[in-house]
């Protein structure tokens, strides 16, 4: 069991959104619910009456009601095809307009190169406005695609809800995403509209991408107009004067398409996720509502690019009544502070990042910043213990929220929850209609022991298909070929004897060390506390005759790797774990590759080392760092020769 580091206040507990849920629940349907797990375990059995709770009490707005909330698919081996809603239309843009006002902005935007610039509801709405007749009088309309290629700023947060306000599907990538990779995506959905940024910043550094956006536009043949945000279309866009008309909204049916997200696509194409509008609306107001405790009038930031889905569950936080505060541009530049004063100069309220910013960030004392937020989110990746300690001597008041979900739910189904403790090095619990359980290959029931993350019931955030995917083949081999009937997430977990989460890092980079599987997590954790290692990557190189070899890889803080720190790492990792956990080899490298959106490259890199040629092992495109396989491409033919 972790240390125990925070407890709610019964103040606290009393005054969450969560707490305030569940007595509307206990007295609409005359039930009672002693402990937060009494509740999860009705909100995941009961799947009807609590999807109608939660869309009545964060008054969903439905301009045509449903007639069944929720229908079981023909074919019982997957939820695909699963029913939510039937019969009812929405609008998610209208959600967030709804919550226009005076008292504070909607938007706070500052970047590496632009001070800090605060957007009220009011100017937000005319932009959105006048994107929604541009795109009406190009003739875009309901199920077209819109698509951008935009930094994390106000240009896409208003792109999104004048595509959305009109019934079109949005689709989006990172500026920092390479041209193949981008076109990759794009060809398969065929956009109408494609805006882009002509230049932005990265780590002080000007990127042009003018030349690069106008090639990607002649090869998607679909394009009836790219705009450059700054060129004369742009700004012609933005000078009309429209004081006489007002945003329109169209009604849209509860499993429309909002927006297409991509997986990330390590080899071959990526897929296509695409997501519903009322499944987006419900899933992120419960998410961020009950799991976050965000409340109205709260400041909510969480870093991302527009290519990883985090942004759009943070853009969700309008939908709270919140200030969505945005940040673009790197992380360190122009020191690791730079985030921290951000939020503390904005009020952030809810201060979410990756785990690996705040692994990072160890070194700098951030208690003279006198500056407590709520909430400190992390995802990504696991949150070691350690970082989870050092966050709370920093930030004694403030609740630390792990999440973890995925691109494939566009939310966290495994989060935060005022009315519980937090444990060092754990999640606080699978959310609310998250039906979720540890399963062992045989597909039973774990707990205290490690197993597959698998959700035992539909939700309606799960994709409502794949796009271009015939007979739903993707999405039933990415999910449901593993346990009939039931969604596989590709995780290693541990339920906790109070409920908790231990996450353990993906299932398809498992370590097998005689038969027993370790969670590359639990390396990691002993890594990260190793004076003189910035990073580490280990995989299990498996053979013909059943033996396997796991290889250690370490980007150093400064020197070379020498037998004393080999010898430290396997003396900490068998003392802290087992001998099982200690490599057979560790190599030094100049630095861990990682996708855009920061994830490690683990099995990539196991298929490198299998003898795989890079280029087939992985999309360079997706790439944060393609140098730094540079090491690992030598390492593996020297090794593969030994």
């Amino acid at each position: 069991m972790g240390k125990l580091l925070w407890r709610p206040t019964e103040e606290q507990k009393s005054q969450s959104e969560i707490n305030k849920f569940k007595q509307y629940v206990e007295k609409e349907h005359g039930l009672f619910f002693p402990s937060y797990q009494e509740l999860w375990a009705w909100s995941t059995t009961e799947l009807a009456s609590f999807w109608k709770s939660i869309a009545t009490y964060f008054n969903i707005k439905f301009h045509s009601d449903f007639t069944t909330i929720v229908e079981s698919p023909a074919d019982p081996t997957s939820f695909i095809g699963t029913k939510w809603f039937a019969g009812a239309t929405l609008n998610y843009a209208e959600h967030v307009f709804r919550n226009t006002t005076e008292k504070r902005p909607a938007l706070i935007f500052q970047s590496e190169q632009q001070a800090k610039r605060e957007v009220s509801w009011t100017e937000l709405e005319s932009m959105v406005l006048k994107l929604q007749v541009y795109l009406k009088e190009l003739g875009v309309q309901n199920g077209d695609r819109v698509a951008g290629v935009l930094i994390n700023g106000i240009e896409a947060v208003a792109l999104f809800l004048a595509a959305n306000s009109i019934g079109a599907i949005w689709s989006c990538c990172s500026p920092d995403f390479g041209e193949a990779s981008i076109q990759d995506r794009f060809e398969q959905i065929e956009p109408k509209v494609l805006f882009a940024n002509s230049s932005y910043y990265y780590n002080g550094r000007l990127f042009e991408k003018a030349e690069s956006i106008k090639q990607l536009s002649l090869r998607l043949p679909s394009l009836l107009a790219c705009v450059l945000i700054d060129d004369n279309i742009w700004e012609e866009i933005l000078k009309k004067d429209l004081t006489q008309a007002e945003l329109q909204f169209t009604a849209m049916p509860f499993d429309a398409p909002i927006w297409i997200l991509y997986s990330s696509g390590t080899t071959g194409k990526p897929k296509a996720i695409t997501h519903g509008v009322g499944g987006m609306l419900l899933e992120h107001m419960k998410a961020l509502g009950l799991h976050q405790n965000v409340q109205e009038g709260d400041r909510f930031m969480w870093y991302s690019t527009t290519g990883w889905m985090m942004w759009n569950y943070a853009l969700s936080a309008l939908l709270m009544g919140n200030t969505l505060c945005i940040y673009d541009g790197a992380t360190n530049y122009p020191d690791k502070l730079s985030l921290w004063n951000f939020a503390r100069e904005s009020k952030v309220d809810h201060f979410g990042v990756g785990a690996a910013y705040l692994i990072s960030c160890q070194d700098q004392d951030l208690k003279s910043m006198a500056y407590q937020p709520k909430t400190i989110g992390s995802t990504g990746s696991p949150l070691p213990p350690d970082v989870f300690e050092w966050l709370n001597v920093q930030f004694p008041k403030s609740q630390i929220v792990s999440l973890s979900g995925g691109t494939d739910v566009c939310s966290a189904f495994l989060s935060g929850c005022a009315l519980l403790d937090v444990y060092a090095g754990e999640i606080q619990c699978r959310t609310l209609g998250a039906k979720i359980e540890a399963f062992d290959e045989n597909g039973h029931h774990l707990y205290g022991e490690v197993g597959e993350l698998v959700i035992l019931a539909p939700m309606p955030c799960m994709p409502i298909y794949f796009w271009n995917d015939l007979a739903n083949k993707k999405y039933f081999d990415s999910y449901f070929d593993k346990y009939s009937g039931v969604w596989s997430h590709g995780d290693w977990i541990k339920i906790t004897a109070h409920d908790g989460i231990i996450m353990y890092g993906r299932s398809d980079a498992t370590l097998n060390r005689g038969g027993v599987r370790i969670g590359t997590a639990e390396i990691y954790n002993v890594l990260n506390r190793t004076e003189g290692v910035l990073d580490s990557l280990v995989i299990c190189v498996d053979h013909e005759n059943g033996s396997s070899d796991m290889l250690l890889f370490v980007q150093l803080d400064n020197g070379l790797l020498n037998d004393a720190l080999k010898g430290e790492i396997k003396r900490e990792l068998r003392q802290q774990y087992s001998p099982r956990h200690v490599p057979d080899d560790i190599f030094q490298v100049a630095a861990i590759p990682y996708t855009l959106s920061g994830k490690k490259l683990e099995l990539p890199i196991k298929k490198i080392f299998s003898g795989m040629p890079v280029e087939k092992a992985v999309s360079l495109d997706i790439m944060r760092n393609r140098e730094s396989l540079l090491d690992f491409e030598a390492i593996s033919k020297i090794w593969r020769r030994s």
